[in-house]
């Protein structure tokens, strides 16, 4: 909401110097452009013990933009990152185990976990779409690939114990080990080649032509968004989530959600929403003066 409201006051901002409208004539518009963008990134999931919490995204990219007559094709390459959290229900597994007096017993593990996802992808986005009037919009599809996915485990898990012999529960009892304990470990985790779904909605917030010089240069504010359509974890169905030390059952290992074989039932997809700020530059060869002032969108100074 908040990148909405920003964007929407910058285009009425910008608005008030707008000079005449957008026209072509036909002609084409060829720019290279820079981007770099931040905003809200989260997952989408189904798992019924999964809270998904968010967190921060971030992307920087070049590229090719087209323009014709109200036609917009854009084509890029670009570098995203993602961070987000996910919060699970607390969740319980039991062990057969022994006391401190060599006694048989069930230990019972509860375990309050929360994991936060960290990957990278290189992508290459295309979009088409419309232009007018200083304002364009277009969706489009982008393939990324991940080069690097990190996934941190934290919480606490607490230990109690039932004697089933006598019937006997032993819990909050430090000294001999049934009470709660810290954890937090760093996992890897194994991601698959993603295809979105993306859109954009932006704004040429400034633009000129330098005197003597066919040359246009743009600043476009864009509110800019993306879903993926196939499952983004692959998991590593090997990895059980809790691994217990076998000297000390005290001592345990929380594999998280995304790297323990936990999503093999439900597809779990990223989705971004966030602002872009692109720099382009690039004119027309066969335009002339006015056409071209009004191509671009510029304005004057």
């Amino acid at each position: 909401m908040v990148f909405i409201v920003l964007f929407i006051c910058t285009c009425l901002s910008a608005q008030g110097r707008r000079v005449g409208s957008y026209s072509t004539g036909g002609d084409n518009y060829h720019f290279g452009y820079i981007s770099g963008g931040m905003g809200y990134t989260s997952l989408q999931s189904a798992v019924p013990d999964l809270t998904p919490k968010g967190g921060f995204g971030g992307l920087a990219g070049i590229g090719y933009e087209f323009r014709n007559n109200g036609l917009w094709l854009n084509v890029g390459a670009q570098i995203n990152f993602h961070s987000s959290e996910a919060m699970m229900d607390v969740w319980h597994e039991d062990h057969a185990g022994y006391d401190t007096q060599g006694k048989e017993i069930m230990l019972h593990y509860a375990i309050n976990e929360h994991d936060i996802q960290k990957w990278t992808f290189v992508e290459i986005p295309v979009l088409v779409g419309w232009y007018f009037n200083g304002f364009h919009i277009g969706g489009g599809l982008k393939v990324s690939y991940p080069i690097s996915s990190r996934v941190t485990a934290a919480g606490t898990y607490t230990i109690s114990a039932t004697n089933e012999l006598y019937g006997i529960e032993f819990h909050d009892m430090p000294d001999r080990g049934y009470t709660s304990y810290e954890f937090q470990g760093d996992h890897d985790a194994k991601l698959n080649p993603l295809v979105s779904l993306i859109g954009e909605l932006g704004y040429d917030v400034l633009s000129s032509i330098p005197t003597r010089s066919r040359i246009c240069h743009v600043l476009r504010v864009s509110f800019y968004f993306e879903y993926g359509l196939n499952a983004l974890v692959s998991p590593i169905s090997s990895n059980k989530r809790l691994i217990i030390n076998s000297s000390d059952a005290t001592k345990v290992q929380v594999n998280p959600y995304f790297a323990a074989g936990m999503t093999q039932k439900y597809r779990v997809v990223p989705y971004y929403t966030g602002v872009k700020f692109t720099y382009l530059i690039g004119g027309s060869k066969t335009a002339r003066s006015g056409g071209f002032h009004k191509g671009c969108h510029c304005y004057n100074h």
